[in-house]
């Protein structure tokens, strides 16, 4: 379940997200690159994304999304950076 949803225009290279109010705690990200602009991860007819997506610690499932415990991180202080990288499956 998301705890927050955040949109930002798509733009080659680097692109930085800020995620605020956030309390300390074990967290995973979820970052799709939404092609069409229809406002959803789109998917073939098994799942999987024909968008690209990137996953906290830059994870990667077999067969499916990556466990929960290769995408966790904890969020200790208030700034901290998190870098993922986008790819396709």
């Amino acid at each position: 379940r998301a705890l927050k949803r955040v949109r930002s225009p798509a733009s080659p290279g680097t692109v930085t997200l800020t995620l605020s109010g956030i309390a300390p705690g074990t967290y995973a990200v979820t970052v799709y690159h939404d092609e069409n602009d229809n406002g959803k991860l789109d998917t073939n007819w098994i799942g999987i994304p024909k968008e690209p997506v990137a996953i906290s610690n830059n994870a990667r499932g077999r067969l499916g999304p990556p466990k929960w415990k290769d995408a966790t991180f904890e969020l200790r202080e208030a700034t901290q950076e998190l870098t993922v990288n986008l790819m396709r499956i």
